[in-house]
């Protein structure tokens, strides 16, 4: 019991580190992590564009990816914060019922999944429209401001 307990809060814990996701000293430490694997976040385009030279088809081609990717995982956005509260609940009950919580939380994994996977094509694809030029200056840019681990 004591083991499924541990799993339990376990999850609970990475549920709440995902939603401090979205304050921006975290969102920029997942910025570095992308970068670090080749891929580039739409915000570090739009505020090189110039230096970058994008062109205004990349632009355009860029800001759809976007505004597909946001459509995509808007109802996620909304959905999750439910699940995890509903985790969260089960979780801080004096006497976890380990069906439900496990149930719950394979529930908030899969839309935690769902997402960073969204998330994963919009980078790629963003980087496909990328040239080999502009992604150099990326990879240069990169290696200059981000030290090795």
């Amino acid at each position: 019991m004591n083991s499924v307990k541990l799993i339990l809060a376990t999850l609970m814990i990475f549920c709440v580190t995902g939603v401090a996701a979205q304050d921006p000293a975290i969102a920029d430490k997942d910025n570095r992590e992308v970068l670090r694997m080749g891929l580039y976040p739409p915000d570090i385009l739009m505020r090189q564009q110039q230096r970058l030279g994008i062109t205004s088809e990349q632009r355009a081609a860029i800001a759809t990816l976007v505004r597909n990717f946001q459509g995509e995982v808007t109802e996620l956005q909304w959905a999750m914060p439910n699940e995890q509260q509903k985790l969260r609940k089960l979780l801080t009950a004096s006497t976890i019922e380990p069906e439900a919580a496990l149930a719950q939380a394979a529930q908030v994994l899969k839309m935690e999944s769902e997402f960073k996977l969204a998330h994963f094509e919009l980078l790629i694809a963003i980087k496909n429209a990328l040239t080999e030029e502009q992604i150099n200056m990326l990879n240069r840019a990169i290696r200059r401001r981000i030290s090795p681990d």
